[in-house]
Order: C-alpha cells, then sequence, then structure tokens
C-alpha cells in the first residue's frame, strides 16, 4: 500500500481516542509476513469491535476477499456502513443541503435543542441538513457520516472532549481568555470549503474499498461471534474494551445522541471489566480453525500485559508480539496463530 493511499484511508476513518488505528500500518504488515498476498483473495477478516474502521479499510483496500465488521457503538456502525456502502456523496447535493433556504429534511428533534451545550446553532444546523436529508435510503449512511464527521471537527483532537460552550456568540469566543475558540469559530464560519473537503476524502476512500465483500452487524461480540461464519482462513480482530464501559467521555456521548436524535445517559456494562473482556475474548479465539490468526490487543487496562498474553496463549500461539512503549504497565499488540 502506497503512502498515498495510507493517507487517504486515514483521512476518512473514524477519528477516536484510544484506537489502535496508528499501528494498523504496522499489523498489516506484520501479517503480510505470515500469509502473501497473493493468497489474501481467499482470506475473511473479522474485525468484532471495528472501532475507527481503518484497519477494514486497509485490508479491503489490499485485496481481501471477504469482510465482517461489526461494533456496539452506534458511531463506528454509522461510519462503516458509509465507507463500505458504495455510495458516494453528491458534491452539489450537498452544497445544496448546505445553503437552501429551507431544504426538506426526514422529521426530527433540532440537535439543537439537546446539543446546545456544545454547537452553536449554525453548527448544528448543518448536521441536521446533511443527518436529515431526504436521500434513497441506500445513501443515508454516507450523507449521516459526513454530518457526524462534520460535528467531530470541533473537538480539537481525538484525544480531547468536547468544551463547553460559555456563549453563542462567535465575537464573544473569540474574546474568551480561559479557552481558545480560534480553531471552532473558523471551522464554523467556513463550512462549505470544510464540508468540500471531507466530501473528497470520503469518495477517495469509497472508491479504494468498493470492490470488498461486506457483512455488517452491530452486537455484542460475546453473541455474534458463535454465529459469524469465519471461513477457512481467517483473521479475527479481537480487541473488546477493557473496562467493560462504552460512551465514557462526552464526545462519544454526544456523537451517539446525535444519531439518536436525543440525549443519551452514559451507559456501563453491569459485568466486571476482567469478566466482560475474557469472555469475549475466549469466545472469540475459541472457534478459530487451524492456520487461521487472530489480532489481540491487551495492557491497557484493568488486565495487565502478562495477565492478557496468559488468556491468549490458551488458546493459539503467539507469533508477532509487539509492545507500545516501556515498562511492565506498557500495553502492546499481538498476532496468534491457531496451529491445532
Amino acid at each position: 500500500m502506497t503512502a498515498s493511499s495510507a493517507d487517504v484511508l486515514r483521512r476518512a476513518m473514524l477519528p477516536l481516542d484510544g484506537s489502535i488505528a496508528e499501528h494498523a500500518p504496522a499489523i498489516v504488515a506484520a501479517y503480510g509476513r505470515l500469509v502473501p498476498a497473493h493468497a489474501w483473495p481467499q482470506i475473511t477478516v473479522v474485525d468484532f469491535t471495528a472501532g475507527s474502521c481503518l484497519l477494514p479499510l486497509i485490508f479491503a483496500w489490499r485485496g481481501v476477499g471477504r469482510l465482517v465488521i461489526n461494533d456496539t457503538a452506534a458511531r463506528s456502525c454509522l461510519a462503516a456502513s458509509a465507507l463500505f456502502g458504495r455510495r458516494r456523496l453528491d458534491l452539489r447535493r450537498v452544497r445544496q443541503l448546505v445553503t437552501a433556504k429551507a431544504p426538506r429534511l426526514r422529521s426530527h428533534v433540532p440537535s439543537f435543542h439537546f446539543a446546545s451545550d456544545y454547537l452553536t446553532e449554525d453548527v448544528a444546523q448543518v448536521f441536521d441538513r446533511l443527518f436529515y436529508a431526504r436521500v434513497p435510503a441506500t445513501e443515508q449512511p454516507v450523507y449521516q457520516y459526513l454530518a457526524l464527521r462534520w460535528v467531530l471537527g470541533f473537538v480539537p483532537s481525538p484525544e480531547s472532549e468536547f468544551a463547553i460552550l460559555p456563549t453563542h456568540d462567535y465575537d464573544m469566543l473569540a474574546r474568551d481568555h480561559e479557552h481558545d475558540w480560534s480553531r471552532y469559530i473558523r471551522r464554523a464560519r467556513s463550512r462549505l470549503s470544510v464540508l468540500m473537503s471531507l466530501v473528497a476524502d470520503l469518495n477517495a476512500a469509497i472508491d479504494r474499498v468498493a470492490a470488498a465483500r461486506t457483512e455488517f452487524h452491530q452486537a455484542d461480540m460475546l453473541t455474534l461471534c458463535g454465529k459469524v461464519d469465519y471461513g477457512r482462513q481467517a483473521f479475527v480482530i479481537v480487541n473488546p474494551p477493557t473496562r467493560g464501559l462504552d460512551e465514557y467521555v462526552i464526545d462519544d456521548q454526544l456523537a451517539h445522541s446525535l444519531i439518536a436524535n436525543r440525549w443519551l445517559p452514559l451507559s456501563r456494562s453491569r459485568e466486571g471489566a476482567a469478566q466482560f473482556w475474557r469472555r469475549r475474548v475466549e469466545a472469540a479465539l475459541r472457534r478459530l480453525t487451524p492456520g487461521s490468526h487472530a489480532l489481540v490487543w491487551g495492557g491497557d487496562g484493568t488486565l495487565t500485559w502478562s495477565q492478557c498474553l496468559r488468556v491468549w496463549r490458551r488458546h493459539a500461539e503467539p507469533v508477532v508480539v509487539r509492545r507500545v512503549g516501556r515498562g511492565a504497565q506498557a500495553p502492546g499488540w499481538a498476532i496468534l496463530e491457531k496451529r491445532s
């Protein structure tokens, strides 16, 4: 994969805090040394927690024959449906939706009514005009993902959260001494150029992965892994949350609230974090067939790296191991091989 293609796919992925996206090129390269590229059209890639969707994007671009993409998070499922839905964004339609005086939209509660702590009214209106556009059902995901990417651009970085607005007056925001709102203001006032750039990025990625045969799911991997056919040879991506908690910061909560069209409460699994992680990892690894591989990540949550390694080794042999950082507490990823 060329550097330019990597950049294209990265610009289209869902920006997330704490994702393994930055390690995706190294992971794909390591798998390529285990399984030669000429065999990839016969491989099934199963991603139980797709997150940013960058790994499925890269594997699709590299010619994997079949993808199974899952996540319990609505934001990730929307990203997958848009990026692998084979429907491009129409630049003229986007421009018309954003600039029309009163576009015809599907029925909804104005997002500003429940998101005004974080979004100014004009920013929320752009989201609504795209997310609730009257377009064919097959095209809705890509316009909705464009709307989501528009809003997520108002977070300073994937590692930070939405900031609470002290006022909706841009001139007053510019004079705020406690927070730098300059990036927020520039983006809000340059909505057309920002959206045109996003359209180009998303269409470029969609063009690169349009040939992939893809299945979509939105289910707890503990339930799903017993139903999904791994195929004869698979690369199974197993990376459940280690704290049993999904919508734990405001950017996730706001994104899911916008998708649901109402303010959602925070949610937490009723299982303990260690039990949550172990049950899902073991259920997925238990079904690996000889000759198949799995990608696992651990060491940055409730369980230490050594504890994670002991769980993984019950089911397959680590053939690639990479630690991220130094010391006993450093997390990392590994590729496992099922040998018998």
